[in-house]
């Protein structure tokens, strides 16, 4: 049992509450009895109320935490749309500059030179590239895709590029200066040669005077000579080498170099020559063409001259021999080296009856003359 004032149990046999210290009535009259179902009726409603009331205000609550996340929903997805609309609006204006930019000659070149700057080679070659498809005239452009062409290691595009700006202004020095360089730290001589060769501006070509190379100089003129003749060759400059060839192939570094003079033998030759300056570079070849052709004695003079002789003569005969010459002789036939040589201090003598005594002379070319001869006829003294 429970204390009607208090709620607090109550311990059965005691008269009061130990808590309140309401008296207790363990058998109730009629109007208590009433009362205490109109309170538990109360008690129950009220209950029933609370929990109504929690109910609802647990429905409330939820519905507010619905609302407050479907609010807060609400404004991240607005915020969301309102990012998204900035970011295309950013997007557009950056792809409308972009475009812009792309078809700028001065933003691009602008640039590329700013990452040439940098050392940032592959991003200034996409600029400075660009620059130019938009302005092929642009000289200086070009000169700075040549430039960068060589830091990416494109060497054939920068010569390329080099070439294009020469062709389309034949006097730019600094087109010269790029591609002579480019040539010389490739071993290319040969190309710094023919791009010389084809300049016409004097002024260029003074300015790279030192990478043009003098031709050879021949003391000797080409043609024919009948006699052994020595040729030299000169160089310019003291610095410079000569290389030739005698087998009319073309002289190269690999060739005979110059240190002498050269003897022309018999027979034909060509020298050709090239001369080398000391950056390599080699002038034109100069070719000339020697004919030493010896030409043969003459016919030896024979002492004595055709005639009648007998025996109590003088029956000698005497060959005349010049210096440097040998010679040869037989009786009734042309002699050959294979005959008898003469000897001066051995006359030969005459044979009777009537013979014809023929010479000749074999010089130190070994050239062979015309037989000399004479009609000699020797009968005995009577």
């Amino acid at each position: 049992m429970r204390c009607s004032n208090c709620g607090e149990p109550i311990e059965e046999g005691r008269l009061f509450c130990l808590n309140c210290g309401q008296e207790v009535q363990w058998v109730p009259d009629y109007d208590s009895f009433g009362d205490y179902m109109v309170q538990e009726k109360l008690k129950k409603e009220k209950e029933q109320a609370e929990a109504a009331a929690a109910k609802k205000r647990a429905a409330i609550a939820a519905e507010n935490r619905r609302r407050k996340k479907a609010k807060k929903k609400r404004t991240i997805l607005v915020s969301i749309a309102g990012v998204l609309v900035l970011v295309a609006a950013g997007l557009f204006i950056k792809l409308g500059m972009d475009k812009k930019n792309y078809n700028d000659f001065d933003y691009q070149i602008r640039m590329a030179d700013t990452a040439f700057s940098n050392h940032k080679y592959e991003e200034s070659y996409k600029f400075v590239e660009r620059a130019v498809s938009l302005d092929d005239s642009d000289i200086d452009a070009k000169l700075l895709l040549a430039q960068v062409q060589v830091k990416l290691d494109k060497t054939d595009a920068a010569i390329k590029t080099l070439q294009d700006i020469i062709s389309q202004e034949p006097d730019n020095q600094s087109a010269y200066n790029q591609l002579i360089k480019i040539y010389m730290e490739n071993e290319q001589p040969e190309e710094v040669k023919s791009l010389l060769d084809g300049c016409d501006n004097d002024e260029i070509l003074k300015k790279f005077s030192a990478y043009i190379s003098k031709n050879p100089v021949f003391s000797l003129p080409e043609g024919s000579y009948d006699e052994p003749k020595t040729l030299s060759l000169y160089a310019k400059d003291d610095e410079d080498k000569i290389y030739y060839t005698t087998d009319e192939t073309d002289p190269t570094t690999s060739s005979t170099l110059y240190t002498d003079n050269i003897t022309l033998e018999e027979g034909q030759t060509t020298i050709k020559a090239v001369t080398i300056n000391k950056n390599g570079i080699p002038s034109d070849i100069v070719s000339n063409t020697y004919t030493i052709a010896y030409e043969a004695p003459d016919p030896p003079q024979i002492s004595p001259s055709s005639g009648t002789f007998t025996t109590d003569m003088d029956t000698h005969i005497y060959i005349i021999v010049p210096e440097g010459c040998r010679a040869y002789y037989a009786f009734d036939k042309k002699p050959t080296i294979a005959d008898e040589q003469y000897e001066a201090d051995k006359p030969v003598k005459m044979l009777e009856g009537t013979h014809t005594f023929y010479a000749i002379l074999v010089d130190e070319h070994n050239k062979v003359s015309s037989p000399g001869s004479a009609i000699y006829k020797l009968t005995d003294a009577k």
